[in-house]
């Protein structure tokens, strides 16, 4: 996942340029390369009673706010010991932000926290090392490499059924790796209305493996799957084999937008549990991973209201048993929908 980084002077003056035409938060946010969600909140943080601020006020505005955040840790000690104990007992920034902030007049941003954590105080007390996805620098950001993946569909053209979650069987798929092998990898796929997970541990990263790894999985299965999402990594290069030999339809983010794939970004987090990158590739075994694969599965989750995967799943299947229509439509919507309402951005919610 790429590395966030905060607006320039350039992209704020193009938000405001944007919003003067007549634009919306998704297309200011498509034409800088941003997720909506960046946008949204710049422009709540940075407006008047008028409207957004004139691009060098909002810049100016939002440079004061960095510093002054970060001052406060240095100024006060009690909030300083508050970080540094949480952090050791494995919080996050941001759930030591919030908790702070219930409790405290002076109040706290996760990002002021990351930046402390990335500045002198906080790698002298070795505080990097205890974030659960820690990075050499904070605010580095690469440029996207152009993808030479053939016959590659970007994932705008994707259908209203798939993006808003109507029907089962669309998956988004990623790998993940351990220490000690950047070849060895799980490769994890997550159906997009269920949350149920697949997790296949392939011995190297050569495209022919993990699609042909996918492809003998979902032989074996009774699984209905319709499409993949996957992000532009040369190890998914031969993704024509899944419509080839299984009618799979398969779509691409754009480079360096994870977000646009939110739920499998958001289950290899969930898996770093069971699998943190310091632990060894070479003594990860299929029989773990299977075992895993299954309490993932059985987890309850928030955005299910608290049923898991499985239950969900097996739900929405009984369901489609029952329709005896023999029109195939966007199948199930409005189950789809109750275990999805929370969610605000139904394109690339998580």
């Amino acid at each position: 996942m790429e590395s966030f980084t905060q607006l320039s002077y350039r992209e704020r003056e193009k938000i405001y340029r944007g919003l003067c035409s007549g634009g919306g938060v998704r297309s200011i946010a498509r034409d800088l390369g941003r997720p909506p969600s960046t946008v949204s909140r710049e422009m709540r943080r940075n407006s008047d009673h008028i409207g957004y601020l004139y691009p060098g006020d909002a810049h100016k505005a939002a440079q004061e706010r960095r510093y002054v955040n970060e001052e406060k840790i240095e100024k006060d000690v009690e909030l300083k010991k508050y970080i540094i104990e949480k952090l050791h007992t494995c919080w996050s920034p941001g759930t030591i932000a919030g908790s702070w902030n219930i409790d405290h007049e002076t109040t706290i941003t996760k990002e002021a926290i990351y930046q402390w954590i990335y500045k002198e105080e906080g790698e002298a007390l070795g505080l990097k090392k205890l974030l659960t996805r820690a990075r050499k620098k904070r605010g580095t950001k690469r440029k996207p490499a152009r993808s030479k993946i053939k016959n590659r569909v970007s994932v705008h053209t994707r259908p209203l059924s798939i993006n808003e979650r109507l029907e089962l069987g669309h998956y988004e798929c990623d790998l993940i790796f351990n220490s000690g092998s950047q070849s060895k990898n799980i490769c994890t796929l997550v159906e997009r209305v269920t949350r149920h997970a697949i997790l296949i541990r392939n011995n190297n990263k050569i495209s022919k493996t993990v699609v042909g790894a996918i492809i003998d999985f979902l032989k074996c299965s009774d699984l209905d799957v319709k499409s993949i999402t996957f992000d532009n990594g040369s190890e998914f290069a031969d993704h024509s084999l899944l419509k080839d030999e299984l009618g799979i339809d398969t779509y691409f983010c754009d480079p360096g937008a994870p977000w646009q794939k939110g739920s499998i970004e958001n289950l290899n987090g969930m898996l770093r549990r069971f699998f943190p990158f310091k632990a060894s590739a070479c003594e990860i075994t299929n029989e773990q991973v299977a075992l895993v694969n299954a309490k993932i599965n059985d987890m309850p989750r928030k955005i299910l209201s608290y049923k898991t995967p499985n239950e969900v799943l097996n739900e929405l299947c009984r369901k489609k048993k029952k329709r005896k229509s023999r029109v195939k439509s966007a199948w199930p919507a409005a189950e789809a929908v109750c275990f999805n309402q929370k969610e605000s951005s139904v394109a690339f919610g998580y």
